[in-house]
C-alpha cells in the first residue's frame, strides 16, 4: 500500500502500530493514549495531522482563506485568531508563518493540557 500510495504513509504506519492493539484498547485493558502519543509524544501522530494527503489538502484551504483575510487587512489593523481544537498544531503550523505582523492574538485552545504545553514550546518563536 505504502509504495503505491506514498502519500498515505503517515496513516499506513499509525495503523500498522496501533491496529494490532485495537482489541485490548477497546477493552480498556491498554491506555489508547499511550498507542497513540507514547510516552507523551505526538511524534507518532504528527505526520498524520501535518504531513499527511488530506491533512495538507485542509491545511491548505485553511492557509488561503488567511492568506486572504491578510492580504484584506486596512494598515495598522491586527487579527485576534481563534484555534478551537487545536490538537497536534498541524494546522497552526502552516497559519502562523501566514499571520507574522498581522496577527495580536492568537488562541491556541484543545481539550488536552498535553497538547497545549506541548504547543507552547513547539510555538514559543511566535509568542
Amino acid at each position: 500500500v505504502e509504495r503505491a500510495h506514498a502519500g498515505v504513509a503517515p496513516e499506513v504506519a499509525l495503523a500498522s502500530r496501533c491496529g494490532p492493539h485495537l482489541r485490548a484498547a477497546l477493552q480498556g485493558t491498554t491506555a489508547y493514549q499511550e498507542l497513540l502519543f507514547p510516552g507523551g509524544s505526538m511524534d507518532a501522530v504528527l505526520p498524520v495531522y501535518q504531513d499527511a494527503v488530506v491533512a495538507n489538502f485542509y491545511n491548505g484551504v485553511v492557509l488561503a482563506a488567511v492568506e486572504a483575510v491578510v492580504a484584506g487587512l486596512e494598515d495598522g489593523r491586527q487579527l485576534c485568531v481563534l484555534e478551537v481544537g487545536a490538537g497536534t498544531g498541524g494546522t497552526a503550523a502552516m497559519v502562523l508563518p501566514a499571520l507574522q505582523n498581522a496577527c495580536a492574538q492568537y488562541l491556541f485552545t484543545d481539550v488536552s493540557e498535553v497538547f497545549l504545553l506541548q504547543a507552547q514550546q513547539r510555538f514559543a518563536e511566535y509568542a
